[in-house]
């Protein structure tokens, strides 16, 4: 066999059959083991949603009470019955009803709010990993210089610092000392009567402050993280040789350190993506922005079993394959990865 074929069978074998089989079934696993989860967790917290929902819309008539149950399946068969019910509607792609906005399907209610959260969250994961990215490299290129000191210092205070917090101060500073921006919602109370362009900028003015506490306080690990990825790979032998060579400066710094050293944050970057869907569900409380967080939070206080369910299904759906795909794009990066 000729060296060149030798060298060829590890990339022809990177996406086996078995491979591929295995990442699946684990991915089908692992949905099932969400969706048991998603299932048990509302019931074990208690509460009666048949009752809640009669006492707001009739007093509390048990007349009511029992048909809500007989409509909610709520009633007969226990926990187990409820369950098969419920995988065999999940099949289906039915979701159920929800009981706060009875009689609307709970896939509407989810995709209402989707597009909000999407767009909020989507912009603050870009917005931080390039920061972040970009802060990385020049305090790793700068390495133990006042700069470095104190952005690995200032990162590791925003590091742990809750998203409610930040967002309670930006609200408190550039809402109501400053009076800069809104303290909430997603639109004006008259955005209805603008152009699209104008709402479009409206949405964008009430979104300003959401995303930055999200970008602030997420924004230090990806820092940290490419710091250190850079400061490993600028031990390498090959980056010394290039040195050597003559290379110095930006070339150095992004043709071959910085590429490296960005592949192992790329999984970081695919699962941070999951969370466009999850909604930073404190972040849009604190703003009360009509995202899929402050649906399924008011979801939770209301007892809503089918919202809270569907809302954390989407979720947990959305971060495992997100997951699934960087585990099948992350070899095309980076050529030394086999997953025969």
């Amino acid at each position: 066999m000729s060296p060149r074929s030798s060298r060829r069978r590890p990339r022809s074998s990177r996406y086996s059959v078995r491979y591929l089989a295995y990442r699946v079934v684990a991915v089908v696993v692992t949905v099932w083991i969400a969706t048991t989860l998603d299932f048990i967790l509302p019931r074990i917290a208690g509460g009666d949603p048949a009752q809640y929902l009669a006492s707001t819309t009739s007093i509390g008539s048990p007349a009511v009470v029992a048909a809500l149950r007989r409509e909610f399946g709520l009633q007969g068969g226990g926990l187990l019955t409820q369950y098969v019910d419920y995988l065999r509607q999940l099949l289906q792609g039915n979701l159920g009803v929800s009981y706060e906005y009875y009689p609307e399907p709970v896939a509407h209610v989810l995709i209402r709010a989707l597009p909000y959260t999407v767009a909020l969250v989507l912009s603050a994961v870009v917005l931080s990993y390039a920061v972040g990215w970009a802060l990385g490299v020049a305090t790793a290129w700068r390495h133990r210089s006042l700069f470095d000191e104190v952005s690995v210092g200032v990162s590791f205070f925003f590091y742990g610092v809750p998203y409610f917090w930040v967002a309670l101060l930006l609200i408190f500073v550039f809402s109501f000392l400053l009076g800069w921006f809104p303290s909430g919602h997603a639109f004006s109370v008259t955005y209805q009567s603008r152009s699209f362009v104008a709402a479009a900028l409206d949405a964008v003015y009430h979104g300003l402050l959401p995303v930055a506490s999200l970008v602030v306080t997420s924004i230090a690990g990806h820092l940290l993280v490419m710091r250190n990825n850079m400061l490993a790979v600028l031990q390498e032998d090959y980056v010394a040789l290039a040195r050597a060579k003559g290379l110095a400066g930006r070339t150095l710094v992004f043709k071959y350190v910085a590429r490296t050293a960005l592949l192992p944050s790329f999984t970081g970057l695919m699962l941070a993506l999951g969370s466009v869907v999850s909604g930073a569900i404190v972040t849009e409380e604190v703003y009360s922005y009509p995202g899929l967080g402050f649906t399924v939070y008011n979801a939770i206080l209301q007892h809503d079993y089918p919202l809270i369910q569907g809302g954390f299904l989407l979720i947990a759906v959305v971060v495992i394959v997100l997951n699934f795909a960087a585990d099948l794009v992350y070899p095309l990066l980076d050529p030394r990865v086999s997953v025969s």
